[in-house]
């Protein structure tokens, strides 16, 4: 996965920028065509909130998370988090699309409703 990470109010560290990576990396299990994607990150600081926003277009539906904290790295956890739970959330969407398949299906739980 290719990743693009813009800060806006805030200057990216390599810390923070490594930070980033290694969690969206956990997300390259679920991708069927790693190369192919692109994440788009974007840091801001607003009233001493850390604002985290992680895109990721994909060919049949976009994953976007928004996060607000007062630490950097929690709001990247959640973000993350909230990626995989969308992930999981539209499995059975993604199952009954056989024109495209961008994820890795064995990897993601059975949920039960």
């Amino acid at each position: 996965m290719r990743i693009k990470i813009t800060g806006r109010n805030i200057e990216l560290t390599d810390g923070l920028k490594s930070a980033v990576e290694e969690k969206l990396g956990k997300l390259d299990k679920y991708l069927e065509d790693k190369a192919d994607v692109h994440a788009t990150v974007v840091v801001r600081v607003k009233n001493h909130k850390q604002i985290v926003e992680i895109t990721i277009p994909l060919k049949s539906f976009i994953l976007r998370s928004e996060e607000y904290q007062d630490d950097f790295y929690k709001a990247v956890d959640k973000a993350v988090d909230i990626l995989e739970r969308q992930i999981r959330k539209n499995k059975t969407r993604l199952t009954k699309q056989t024109k495209t398949k961008d994820f890795l299906l064995e990897y993601i739980e059975e949920t039960e409703e």
